[in-house]
């Protein structure tokens, strides 16, 4: 598909967000998308499908079953847009279209530092892509030095993404504002100077991780360094989108950068149960694939009891959504891992280690991580958890599901009683050295120890790597 008839497609949808049907945004939330949702698992047969005793879904006809939901789902409700309240609907022509054009694989980065995503399946052994870190709070004085440390693990991470600033030069960021603005360009040059460091110029680069709103995107992405870049697009929960994401999709077009786009589904959310946020999480693989013309979706399935992926319930969901796209679309679906436990922790190890497993297993073509501590404190995220999540996502690629889902029913009770109350860890300066770029010895220990044993259960963490 060429860059005009793409263009041109995003325009489409635009359009609609002008013409389609009026609903109201507490409308959707409260009466369309449970109703519907309800409506669709009661006639498929989906109810209360899930089984919490089997956290990866080993089921292939019931995950087909939830694609034919999902697919029915996302083509009776569509998007709403926030901005205009009106729906952006599609229809069965527009999502083969979309299918249709969709890229067969995709390159980031150049070089040495070359690597291809391509469609996986579930038990695919071609290895999935790892972009690190997620774009947790970090002070400004150990902004390079951490980005240079994800950097440097050429096996274990692809592509980089960036770090939110804490009060980057002294100054309180406020979203929307010129401060956003400036804050997404001055990202980018710190991100330039971790490449060097690192000694990875030409690594793949993944968005503007401080843009809130669109505004700091705007700023950051005509200086995105790194090769075939990527933009960050992601929409309000849930199943709604808005002109910020249009504008992100138009200027990723303008720049010649990969449209990256997704949001959460939340079990508890307006879906419901966990079969309703799955169910919602497959439709919006769809819509985000039509609407935006988007390369890869990053759809994830949150139990909002916890605010994590790593549950039984939300590891279910998430196997589900993943199996389904990866059997019947070539869709390239970028999957988040949400862990909620800190650095330097047996039960951050624990915890990514099953929900990295299962992902990779399942047939996600690329993720996004470290979640470290639930992204809820200011400098604890480190390389070290970006590392192993690196190792966990591809080793895993060519597992068994039968095998994963037997390994995680071992793994989940070593943390799984914490969920509720995850160990907050220890910050970025006191297990991680910034000047070499090496952890500290507790957590080098901690990394070979636990990797050892989950290799004596069965994880194949000990292969080589390659694309």
């Amino acid at each position: 598909m060429s860059m005009s008839e793409r263009m041109d497609a995003i325009l489409n949808s635009l359009d609609k967000a002008y013409s389609g049907p009026v609903c109201s945004i507490k409308d959707w939330d409260v009466k369309v998308i449970p109703t519907t949702v309800h409506g669709i698992l009661k006639k498929h047969g989906l109810e209360k499908t899930c089984d919490i005793d089997n956290p990866c879904n080993t089921d292939m006809e019931l995950a087909d079953r939830f694609y034919q939901a999902g697919r029915e789902l996302a083509l009776e409700l569509g998007f709403l847009c926030e901005d205009t309240e009106r729906i952006i609907r599609i229809d069965e022509s527009d999502l083969q279209d979309a299918m249709n054009q969709y890229p067969k694989e995709i390159v980031y980065g150049s070089g040495d530092n070359e690597v291809i995503m391509k469609p996986r399946k579930p038990e695919d052994p071609y290895p999935p892509v790892m972009v690190a870190p997620l774009a947790l709070m970090m002070s400004e004085e150990y902004v390079v030095a951490a980005l240079a440390g994800f950097a440097k693990k050429k096996k274990l991470v692809d592509v980089l993404n960036g770090l939110t600033i804490d009060k980057p030069r002294g100054r309180e960021i406020r979203s929307g504002t010129p401060y956003e603005t400036w804050l997404g360009h001055y990202e980018q040059e710190l991100k330039r100077q971790a490449l060097w460091l690192a000694g990875r110029e030409d690594m793949g680069t993944c968005g503007v991780a401080n843009s809130t709103t669109e505004y700091g995107h705007l700023g950051g992405a005509p200086a995105t360094p790194g090769k075939n870049p990527t933009t960050m697009c992601l929409l309000p929960a849930e199943m709604k989108i808005c002109f910020g994401n249009f504008h992100r999709a138009i200027q990723a077009l303008n720049y010649g950068q990969r449209i990256h786009s997704g949001s959460e589904s939340y079990i508890g959310g307006y879906g419901g149960s966990v079969e309703g946020a799955t169910l919602i999480c497959i439709a919006n693989d769809l819509l985000n694939l039509a609407i935006l013309r988007c390369d890869n979706t990053n759809n994830n399935v949150m139990d909002m009891k916890y605010f994590s992926g790593t549950s039984r319930r939300a590891l279910w969901g998430n196997s589900i959504a993943i199996q389904a796209i990866a059997r019947n679309t070539e869709i390239m679906t970028d999957r988040i891992v949400e862990t909620v436990g800190g650095p330097c922790t047996e039960f951050y190890m624990y915890e990514a280690a099953v929900g990295y497993m299962i992902h990779s297993a399942s047939g996600a073509c690329k993720t996004l991580g470290p979640r470290s501590a639930g992204g809820r404190f200011v400098n604890y995220i480190t390389p070290v958890e970006g590392w192993w999540v690196g190792q966990v996502f591809k080793s895993c690629a060519g597992m068994k599901l039968t095998d994963v889902n037997a390994l995680a029913k071992e793994l989940i009770p070593k943390y799984e009683n914490e969920l509720g109350n995850p160990p907050k860890g220890l910050s970025i300066t006191e297990c991680f050295n910034l000047h070499t770029l090496e952890p500290s010895e507790e957590y080098a220990q901690l990394y070979e120890r636990i990797k050892n044993e989950l290799i004596g259960m069965g994880m194949p963490l000990n292969q080589v790597f390659r694309q």
